[in-house]
């Protein structure tokens, strides 16, 4: 019995003491890049965090926050950004602790205790812990996926500049930088005159309306354009009474993207890093409606992963529920095998946006496929990444292995 005591407190001990050297090591990386991007030595950068410490921000807000550049206004509402995130990583880890109770049969108490020990070693979300089904991997596994404290590592390193960042999440913006990618027609509601706007949705029968800070889909809305000159007014009247908008002709997808899902843009997520003047294309899925204007998964739609050398559909397509689907539920069309038209032309345009950019490096392109090339939507400086893993949890594969090179 002795013995065996002293074997378990022996565990204990090395267990404690590789915890330790994980965190410090954690903190001296993240010290290392405050260094780096302010040009502060150790002491100066380690006693600054050290302040924001004091105040409950730990090393990994203060950097995603970024809270060296930070003053005045901008300062209060980092902090206030903060507060928030803390709040809702708790809330996240209880909620996701009783669900992983649920699947596992653990109590909450060892779901959540779970949760913390794989975070440490694999930085994993609470979220991620659910989704990824880590309950049923060793910590080996898990460590081959790609999660959300190594996505924050490659944002760090590829998305140093604020401004574009902020353009990047700004519709109106965007559109302005990259308008000419676009291919299509599109104004903004914001000192717009009716003459203006009778000129811009001149020949269009439709428009696209959509909140210049919306995510997710939502507050997305397709408006007829009446042909009677009174119609238009009160169209007009519509557009400019909403909050700040970006109005866009409605795109014409390729006919083969149509019979997948017509009432919706099937668009393709591509994923690039720029790196050394090199880019590289991570991973990419096409995304489905089904039935409704909205292709994303966070609106009902389902999603499957692409080879990005082909073009092809590799996978089944799934759903939020994690639900898979062999053929389109609305369609039946066979979603695995699907051969993405103008592939080529994709990933040029990809390719044309993202060297367009001077400081982020690391881009979720969203992409229409039209019968004569690709459209361009919107860009995410942080992109999804559960979409390059969830369609292979029944086979426990993660893609960390893919950004490896990345992260170094």
């Amino acid at each position: 019995m002795k013995g065996l005591c002293k074997m378990k407190s022996i565990k204990y001990y090395m267990k404690a003491a590789e915890r330790r050297k994980i965190l410090s090591n954690r903190k001296e990386f993240y010290l290392d890049y405050v260094c780096r991007q302010t040009g502060w030595d150790r002491a100066k950068a380690k006693a600054e965090m050290d302040l924001y410490l004091e105040q409950g921000v730990n090393y990994r807000f203060y950097v995603k926050k970024r809270l060296w550049c930070r003053t005045g206004k901008k300062l209060e509402a980092s902090l206030a950004n903060i507060r928030k995130d803390s709040r809702y990583d708790k809330t996240s880890t209880n909620k996701h602790a009783r669900l992983v109770a649920e699947e596992s049969g653990w109590s909450q108490k060892k779901a959540v205790e779970k949760i913390l020990e794989s975070n440490l070693y694999t930085e994993c979300s609470p979220r991620d812990y659910y989704q990824f089904r880590f309950w049923e991997k060793s910590i080996e596994e898990q460590k081959q996926y790609y999660t959300k404290g190594t996505v924050e590592r490659m944002i760090m390193k590829y998305n140093t500049n604020s401004e574009e960042i902020a353009m990047i999440r700004n519709k109106e913006k965007f559109a302005k930088v990259f308008g000419d990618l676009f291919h299509r027609v599109w104004f903004s509601n914001r000192k717009l005159t009716f003459e203006e706007f009778l000129k811009r949705t001149e020949g269009l029968s439709s428009l696209i309306c959509k909140p210049i800070f919306g995510t997710h889909g939502e507050g997305v809305e397709k408006l007829a354009v009446p042909e009677d000159m009174e119609g238009k007014r009160q169209l007009y009247d519509l557009i400019m009474s909403k909050p700040k908008s970006l109005c866009e002709e409605l795109i014409v997808q390729h006919p083969e993207l149509a019979e997948m899902c017509e009432t919706s843009v099937n668009t393709v997520r591509l994923v690039t890093i720029l790196d050394n003047d090199e880019i590289h294309y991570m991973y990419s899925v096409l995304r489905m409606g089904t039935g409704g204007l909205i292709d994303g998964y966070e609106g009902g739609g389902i999603f499957a992963p692409v080879d990005v050398t082909t073009g092809t559909v590799c996978r089944d397509g799934m759903n939020l529920d994690s639900e898979f689907y062999q053929v389109h539920p609305v369609s039946q069309k066979p979603i695995k095998g699907f051969q993405i038209p103008n592939w080529d032309k994709v990933l040029k345009l990809a390719e044309t946006a993202a060297r367009r950019l001077t400081g982020v490096h690391m881009v979720g392109w969203d992409i229409a496929v039209t019968e004569n090339g690709a459209s361009l939507i919107e860009g995410n400086s942080e992109s999804n990444y559960q979409f390059a893993q969830l369609p292979y949890i029944p086979e426990g594969k993660g893609v960390r292995y893919k950004f490896e090179p990345f992260l170094k």
